[in-house]
């Protein structure tokens, strides 16, 4: 029996980093295979140029809550359309632990119309993180500065030299690398 890969292990809430807006897709496809998920969502009012509309929108783009038994079931939903990889957290897959969704399930129901989300305050600067899209993908940089909502200027760390580039937020992890 290895470290990485138990033969009995309990199942548990895992993260897993979607294609984005794949989110609904992907939470009915697993519904379909009997895998147990959960995706945060609530209603926001969009307008359109002619009118004014109520969709469902997710709270944590690109992420999905999954159920499983890892390293038995892992595969089954990384194989699915709109799966791209799951979250680790210090070389770990990372564990949500029920009371925590249970916590944001609550939050929902009774504080969705004012609920926030700032995605741009987890990239804070000399923070590493790993680039999932783009000419960059798969590459760790280093945060120097949020340029806005949206970039983020990046370099690589460890090279005397500072390349900087501006990179999309959609196409970083929101992992916590090692440091």
């Amino acid at each position: 029996m290895s470290e990485t890969n138990p033969e009995i292990e309990e199942s548990a809430w895992y993260i897993v980093y979607t294609k984005p807006r794949t989110e609904k897709k992907l939470s009915e496809l697993l519904r379909k295979y009997n895998i147990e998920n959960y995706l945060p969502i609530r209603k926001e009012r969009k307008k359109w140029t002619d009118r004014f509309k109520w969709i469902h929108v997710p709270i944590l783009p690109s992420y999905l809550f999954v159920r499983i038994v890892f390293w038995r079931d892992k595969n089954k939903v990384l194989q699915l359309p709109g799966s791209l990889h799951f979250v680790f957290h210090k070389g770990q897959p990372a564990i949500v632990e029920q009371n925590d969704l249970d916590v944001l399930e609550e939050g929902l129901k009774k504080y969705a119309e004012s609920l926030k989300m700032n995605p741009e305050l987890l990239f804070q600067k000399g923070k590493l993180v790993r680039i999932v899209d783009g000419s960059f993908a798969g590459k760790t940089m280093e945060i120097l500065k949020v340029k806005n909502k949206t970039l983020v200027v990046c370099r690589i760390p460890g090279v005397e030299t500072i390349f900087s580039y501006e990179i999309n937020m959609d196409h970083l992890a929101w992992e916590e690398l090692l440091q």
